[in-house]
């Protein structure tokens, strides 16, 4: 790598095209959020409603059954689909956002088999790298895009190494990650890291105020959000 470190500034980012007045739901992409095991109904939510607030025409729930108040209560327009789903029918405008309150029984893993299997972006936090953990790069059979957004215990799992050795050594780890697993990467934490065709540093002094719950859930949605939106741009010039 020629560029270890670069400090993105958000004033240099690409911004997305503005959107056609003649524009409608079904041309700013499509997410399906996945997760929302059974007392984890908020993550699901929280993901669901990042995915809308970024731009996104249409979002789709797919949790267990008990998360369906979070949604009714605070995101109506999202629709809905029950475990045990499927994705055969995914429009050619999906992406995935999988894992906030997934859970790790037996239902999520089977989940995770058949997404393993799909084509269409997708990304992966929370339960969904607990499970590729124990499964190992195996159950990723496509060469779909993947964006993965571990903080350092799931990262040191995926590893099989400890927290501190991931902490001593940011770079490493995520390098290490993108070779055994493909895909692109956020090591989230202090010196946030994203990992594509290099290095950049996200986030050079870390902001303790994201230290709550429910944070890795919006940026789930959010990234999911922007890259249907992103993909999607252009149907609606």
């Amino acid at each position: 790598m020629t560029e270890p470190f670069a400090a993105l500034n958000w004033q240099a980012m690409p911004g997305l095209p503005v959107r056609n007045p003649q524009a409608h739901k079904g041309s700013f992409g499509h997410v399906f959020a996945v997760g929302g095991g059974p007392g984890m109904g908020g993550a699901l939510a929280l993901t669901s409603a990042a995915a809308y607030r970024v731009g996104t025409g249409l979002v789709t729930a797919v949790g267990h059954p008990s998360a369906i108040p979070y949604l009714a209560a605070h995101l109506p327009e999202a629709t809905w689909r029950d475990w045990p789903a499927t994705f055969g029918d995914l429009p050619d405008h999906a992406v995935l956002a999988v894992g906030p309150g997934l859970g790790q029984g037996l239902a999520a893993h089977d989940l995770l088999l058949e997404i393993g299997t799909l084509s269409c972006p997708q990304v992966w936090d929370a339960d969904a790298l607990n499970i590729l953990a124990r499964f190992g790069p195996k159950l990723l059979t496509t060469d779909a895009l993947r964006l993965f957004t571990p903080h350092p215990g799931e990262a040191a799992r995926l590893l099989g190494i400890t927290v501190a050795d991931v902490q001593a050594d940011r770079i490493a780890a995520i390098v290490r990650l993108r070779a055994r697993y493909g895909g692109y990467w956020v090591l989230k934490g202090h010196h946030s890291l994203l990992l594509g065709c290099a290095v950049r540093n996200l986030c050079i002094l870390g902001n303790p105020g994201m230290a709550t719950g429910g944070s890795g859930d919006v940026l789930t949605g959010l990234l999911a959000g922007l890259l249907a939106v992103g993909l999607d741009a252009d149907r609606s010039l």
